[in-house]
């Protein structure tokens, strides 16, 4: 995931509908001045005004007030004229789209730089790259917003909270925490429906996130790796690239992955090269450390125990505690 190729394609969303608003503005004023011929000498009155406006603030100071003066009858006039025709008071106001940012995606700062992202871009992000993640559904019920630890009781829930806990301050400081995190323990205990929850967090910031479970993932690195066509190689090249880069990469379900010696070696490539570039990892696994050792080479397992955060869960299925009590809703 290339993330300056997504902010720049935005950019250029942003130019197309500046470019779009302006077309829409001179088509309305070559249409008053059609429609209302007396509008074109008004307009021409009130630049003349607006420069005399200045003109009298500046010899008078900040103190000078507009009320009353010929610009604002000629705002008032021409309000009036547009109205008296049909058209709205604000017909030939400039067309911004978003007008916190008049079509910028920036909002300015207090000394007057657009240096501060607009919300509708960051709307626009958020989107772009929860697509390019493959977590666009997901997130919209795994986060933080819809976390639960009403499935945990006792040292269950103690050390759920502890998991939890870590997410969210490295959540909200990822810029300055650079953390790897390793997932363990049970079926349905919440691994990747907090993996989830990190990834939204971080989406939201506008960072750079991808999530494949491991199965799909290294088989998809074997078919592009030992293609014949040239364009599959480049597209597995590509993809490797991605994933050494990405701000945040989750690798769901460790263990399910056929074990063999190119997923070993790619599994091993890949931690490493993401520990040497400080990019931060979510690993979750089923199996137990005694599984790990025995499917993974020495070098993972050194990886993993000590570069990664290890978080323990344990505790029901909670999906399959969720579908108990969904079916005794409807048989009750």
């Amino acid at each position: 995931m290339n993330v300056s190729l997504i902010y720049d394609e935005i950019e250029r969303e942003y130019d197309r509908r500046r470019q779009e608003n302006l077309r829409i503005e001179l088509t309305r004023k070559q249409e008053i001045a059609s429609v209302i011929p007396e509008l074109a000498q008004m307009i021409e009155e009130a630049r003349s005004a607006s420069l005399a406006g200045l003109v009298e603030r500046l010899e008078k100071g900040d103190s000078a007030s507009a009320e009353g003066s010929p610009l604002s009858s000629l705002k008032q006039k021409k309000a009036e004229l547009l109205k008296k025709n049909g058209y709205p008071e604000d017909y030939l106001e400039p067309v911004f789209s978003c007008k916190d940012c008049e079509d910028t995606g920036y909002l300015r700062d207090v000394y007057g730089k657009r240096s501060i992202r607009c919300k509708c871009f960051s709307e626009k992000l958020f989107t772009r790259l929860s697509e390019a993640s493959g977590l666009a559904q997901l997130i919209k019920t795994e986060n933080f917003d819809h976390l639960s630890d009403a499935y945990y009781e006792g040292e269950d829930l103690v050390s759920f909270k502890k998991c939890e806990k870590l997410c969210r301050d490295f959540a909200s400081n990822s810029d300055q925490c650079y953390q790897n995190f390793l997932f363990y323990g049970n079926i349905g205990t919440g691994k990747s429906f907090l993996s989830c929850c990190v990834a939204n967090e971080l989406l939201k910031q506008g960072k750079s996130v991808l999530y494949f479970s491991c199965a799909a993932i290294f088989d998809r690195l074997a078919d592009l790796r030992f293609s014949d066509r040239d364009e599959e190689k480049q597209a597995g090249r590509d993809l490797q690239q991605d994933l050494y880069d990405c701000d945040l990469l989750i690798l769901d379900d460790l263990g399910t992955e056929r074990v063999n010696q190119f997923t070993v070696s790619e599994l091993f490539s890949l931690l490493n090269e993401r520990m040497l570039r400080q990019k931060s990892t979510i690993i979750s696994t089923n199996l137990s450390f005694q599984g790990l050792h025995e499917m993974y080479s020495e070098r993972v397992i050194s990886r993993l125990m000590t570069g990664y955060k290890l978080c323990k869960f344990s505790g029901k299925d909670i999906r399959k505690e969720k579908i108990r009590e969904r079916s005794q809703m409807q048989s009750s």
